[in-house]
């Protein structure tokens, strides 16, 4: 099963959002990691990229951009973008 992580930018980004948008930055991230990152949510005719951009929040307020890298069952977010309700 894969597992995610925080780069040194996404924990300032991380850190910054309130606790409604962390956690639900934290529920998309840990479902994405029970199945292949690649192909979560991935639309017919997307490409199956290491490289994975995705919506996050009640209302899709957020953007959460992160690199997807078998060898070490890693998904690791590089970029968390907020817009806020």
């Amino acid at each position: 099963m894969f597992h995610w992580e925080l780069d040194e930018q996404a924990e300032v980004e991380f850190a910054g959002l309130d606790q409604f948008a962390r956690r639900a930055l934290a529920e998309l991230m840990d479902a994405v990691v029970l199945v292949d990152p690649a192909d979560y949510q991935r639309r017919p005719g997307e490409s199956a990229g290491a490289l994975r951009i995705l919506p996050f929040g009640a209302h899709s307020q957020g953007l959460v951009t992160f690199l997807v890298y078998p060898p070490d069952d890693l998904g690791l977010v590089v970029k968390i973008q907020w817009i806020g309700d």
